[in-house]
């Protein structure tokens, strides 16, 4: 009796481990549900999606929080919506995206190309949070990359 409940147990707790650490959504799901990333998520909707500016995953995202994006004033997003200002908001967001689905330590030891083919500068932004999804990675990062 106490083997099988000391098996029962264990897969319980294997079953739990699995299913935390298995990303629950894509990228842009993930992205969708974290009240923090909001205003990325309007500029890349405004880019036309995040396939159109990657196409294949995985990928990892350098996402600057709703708090990084205050560092851009108001106008100056607004003007990058604008159907006119596609190509520079285009080129803005393919900063923050790089191929395949890198961690933290892989980011920070650089020689890393973004999806513009350009050498990564993270122009001093610090990755406060990791959100892993199923066709990427998220970074969430404290500055926009410029």
């Amino acid at each position: 009796m106490k083997f099988i409940r000391l098996s029962l147990v264990v897969l319980f707790v294997t079953i739990l481990n699995f299913s935390c650490s298995t990303p629950a959504s894509s990228l842009l799901g993930a992205m969708g549900s974290n009240p923090s990333l909001s205003g990325l998520t309007g500029l890349l909707k405004g880019a036309g999606g995040l396939d159109k500016l990657v196409g294949k995953s995985p990928f990892t995202l350098l996402a600057p929080s709703n708090e990084a994006l205050k560092g851009i004033s108001q106008d100056a997003l607004q003007n990058l919506l604008k159907p006119e200002n596609k190509d520079q908001l285009t080129s803005l967001l393919k900063k923050h995206i790089l191929p395949g689905k890198l961690t933290p330590e892989q980011i920070n030891a650089g020689g890393l190309k973004d999806a513009a083919g350009n050498a990564l500068d993270l122009g001093g932004a610090k990755i406060s949070e990791s959100i892993p999804t199923k066709n990427g990675m998220i970074q969430v990062i404290d500055k926009v990359i410029k």
